[in-house]
């Protein structure tokens, strides 16, 4: 789905392309965001109540096209 979505913005010329809650327990939803040429460039402290009770940080990730 995000390879789509960065074609489509390709396509359509969009200069750049932000994801803006992505879960900082996340492990591997970063790590494929990474993968992809995403950056983190910013941190909502405490934003998101985990599953198992406690509140996490949420990321915001971004990439130039």
């Amino acid at each position: 789905m995000c390879e789509h979505s960065l074609q489509y913005a390709r396509e359509h010329d969009f200069r750049a392309m932000q994801f803006n809650f992505v879960i900082s327990t996340n492990e591997r939803a970063i790590h494929l965001w990474h993968k992809l040429g995403f950056e983190i460039v910013g941190r909502l402290p405490l934003a998101f109540l985990h599953p198992r009770g406690k509140y996490v940080d949420a990321l915001v990730m971004f990439q130039t096209l």
